[in-house]
């Protein structure tokens, strides 16, 4: 079939580091925060620091403010004004009061204001123009208009808004009452290349005109709302905003949120800035945020994460698993625990390497496939049960050795230094026939694909002997696994399960056909059909659940692949596709790239390739599970059906990649806020309907696995979906 192939290009994916206490900063004191070409100066405690190179820098210079200012930099301490040249502060100005900001009007006109008066820089002299209330914190100025001078303003904690007016210099004041200014607490002023005055406030965010047209932020959807406790315009349009709930840009006339878990140590950002090339330092009460834009690929991403791979999850034998930190964020101090679906999310990675392997011919592709065959095999040879998969096997070095359920737990007989995990599920055995299929198709030599029929077929033997059934050592069926026709069509208990496990069974035997060439597999699946109507519990195989039940989403969509692949009988296909197509409508609000990607590559519809493409650009780097606050953002829409269900409402619409709570996928990308419990009441104006979901784990703490980006983009292109 013949696929419309999406070249995304180069877009920017952003990745950050924090500067916290541990670097020596005195997080309650920092004062100002700005950029001189990539040096980012920070003052604390009147000290001022550099980070330059991934180093902090305690320097000999003093300062209380830092100024950014049309490609200047200017510091202030006390009543004296600096300017930054060469590595040194030069003297500009001293005043009669320490200085409290400074602002250049679109005429290159020079204001400083100080906590007693505004000066205007006239003949190479700072000139005091005019008084200016006590709690005044901010300035913005337009111009030096000599007629009336009203495009100078400042912004105060108590008397709000003042306009600058007439010939006897004098403040007029924009109230709240008679214009439409939201508050009396103004924290920022800013003004854009168009002349308008963007105006931070405890209420949220104004633009004015400068005479009588108002924007309300709170009710215009194009610009933030919340409160707004600095803002920084750059000379290209791009503007950033510091609020109580996060980092937001408005960037191509779209609002972007960086919040707290992935971006920033706490909700409340209180200062930025920006340099030239776009790096963003935010502060935050916990410590800075120094969030950089790189340019990248989506191969050239593939290339980072197939090295985060090898680098940080790859166990043992070559089982590929999520990693447990000991700190938060910090992938350097995890370690690797075992799964309960070691050889699901192995077989998922083992595919994605296969899919490389395909498409480029590297060799460590080839090898980190085999190498994850090699350790599924393992997981059935170590049981000593014929055709039995354990779930998992560790060793007396690891520090979990001999804790959890020993009931399921044991000891391998020709070994006491290893043990292995029962109780599969069939999760497991998806990954299993998903990943010898596709490493049987892609890669195998002859002596590999005899040694994968080998498996395979004890495999299915085993589940064949025990009525549909993978039966552990104690003799007992195990809770999942379980594909018997008369309990999934005649049992209500297994309802929900139904469609899926009919599909996996037909998948199983249909890859085991496959891969042996042995007829009878191929009659045990017609028999399912014929005699059990299995392939019309594929019509609609997915159960719709309000979004609340993920687990059997991936295992639906891995299932489908290779049955649709093996399966040669049109009408059969069609069947299935039935069931792929509805279930893929169903979960398109997801905008999944596995999800979209596996439909694209099975059927000649349209896939949304796009946004398959979007969600993998916009997956962070590190791949910990932050925490995730997003219940103030305004873009959000509730969906209460779960409600009905006795569970917390979630989000109708997932969030962006980047501001989701990372999650396999098997996991729940509607949750709205998670692991930000402290920061319920934050916001008060939201209502933070839900601060977690039970599971979600999201807490810093470990780290996603990456095939969640692997598999979708080397099968998209395999499939021709995706250009390099």
């Amino acid at each position: 079939m013949r696929k419309n192939t999406l070249h995304f290009g180069s877009f920017k994916q952003y990745d950050k580091i924090f500067l916290a206490a541990e670097q020596g900063l005195n997080l309650e004191n920092i004062s100002g925060v700005a950029f001189d070409d990539d040096t980012l100066y920070i003052v604390s405690d009147n000290t001022v620091f550099t980070y330059e190179n991934d180093a902090l820098k305690k320097t000999d210079f003093k300062a209380d403010k830092l100024f950014s200012r049309k490609g200047r930099l200017f510091a202030a301490i006390g009543n004296t004004l600096g300017e930054m040249k060469n590595g040194t502060i030069e003297n500009v100005a001293d005043f009669a009061a320490p200085v409290v900001d400074i602002s250049f009007g679109l005429d290159g006109s020079q204001w400083v204001l100080t906590e007693e008066a505004l000066y205007l820089l006239l003949d190479g002299e700072y000139t005091r123009i005019v008084h200016v209330p006590d709690n005044t914190v901010c300035l913005a100025a337009l111009n030096n208009k000599a007629r009336f001078s009203e495009t100078v303003y400042i912004g105060c904690t108590e008397e709000g808004l003042l306009s600058m007016k007439g010939k006897r210099r004098h403040w007029a004041e924009l109230l709240p009452d008679i214009t439409g200014a939201l508050s009396r607490k103004i924290n920022c002023l800013a003004i854009d290349g168009l002349g308008h005055l963007w105006v931070g406030s405890d209420e949220g965010l104004n633009i004015y005109d400068g005479r009588n047209y108002w924007f309300n932020g709170n009710d215009f959807y194009s610009v933030p709302d919340g409160q707004i406790n600095d803002m920084c315009f750059t000379s290209d349009g791009k503007k950033y905003f510091a609020t109580n709930t996060g980092l937001i840009t408005l960037i191509e006339g779209k609002i972007s949120y960086y919040s707290f878990g992935a971006w920033l140590l706490h909700p409340t950002v209180t200062k930025l800035a920006v340099s030239e090339n776009g790096v963003i330092a935010a502060v935050t009460p916990r410590g800075i945020s120094l969030i950089t834009p790189i340019y990248m690929t989506l191969a050239e991403k593939a290339a980072h994460f197939d090295a985060l791979a090898d680098k940080y999850y790859c166990r043992n034998e070559g089982y590929m698993v999520s990693r447990a930190l000991r700190k938060y964020g910090d992938m350097d101090s995890g370690w690797l625990p075992n799964s309960d679906n070691d050889g699901l999310f192995t077989g998922l990675y083992c595919a994605s390497q296969c899919f490389r392997y395909a498409v480029t011919g590297d060799e460590q592709a080839k090898i980190n496939a085999k190498r994850a065959v090699e350790a599924m095999i393992k997981l059935t040879q170590v049981t000593g049960k014929k055709g039995f998969t354990a779930r998992a096997t560790r060793y007396a070095h690891e520090e979990n050795f001999g804790t959890e359920n020993r009931e399921e737990w044991h000891i391998c007989e020709n070994n006491p230094d290893c043990e292995w995990l029962g109780e599969t599920s069939s999760d497991e055995m998806t990954g299993h026939y998903f990943a010898y299929g596709i490493y049987f198709d892609l890669i195998a030599d002859e002596e590999e694909k005899k040694k994968i029929a080998d498996v395979v077929r004890t495999i299915t033997e085993h589940i064949l002997e025990n009525n549909f059934h993978l039966c552990d050592v104690d003799g007992v069926p195990t809770t999942w696994a379980n594909w018997e026709p008369d309990l999934l069509n005649n049992d209500d208990r297994w309802y929900y399960e139904k469609g899926t496990n009919s599909l996996e069974i037909l998948s199983f035997l249909k890859t085991t056909y496959h891969v042996t060439g042995e007829e009878k597999y191929n009659d045990v699946y017609k028999m399912l059909i014929s005699n059990h109507h299995y392939a019309m519990n594929c019509m609609q195989y997915k159960c719709e659940d309000g979004h609340v039940a993920h687990i059997d989403d991936q295992l639906d969509f891995t299932n489908i692949y290779p049955l649709l692949v093996y399966t040669d009988n049109e009408a059969e296909r069609e069947v299935y596709k039935m069931g792929l197509t509805h279930h893929w409508q169903y979960e398109r609000t997801e905008r999944s790239p596995y999800f979209n990607i596996v439909y694209g590559a099975l059927t000649n519809n349209s896939c949304d390739i796009e946004n398959a493409a979007k969600s993998l650009s916009e997956m962070n780097l590190d791949l910990v599970r932050w925490p995730v606050f997003n219940s103030y953002r305004k873009d959000i829409v509730w969906d209460t059906e779960q409600e009905a269900m006795g569970i917390p409402a979630q989000l109708k619409y997932p969030v962006e990649f980047g501001s989701r709570v990372l999650v396999h996928y098997d996991g729940n990308p509607f949750v709205c806020d998670a692991g930000a419990e402290e920061f319920v009441n934050i916001n008060t104006k939201q209502v933070n309907r839900t601060t977690t979901l039970p599971g979600t784990g999201a807490d810093g703490m470990c780290a996603m696995q990456p095939y969640v980006y692997l598999l979708p983009y080397w099968m998209g292109r395999y499939y021709g979906l995706l250009g390099d």
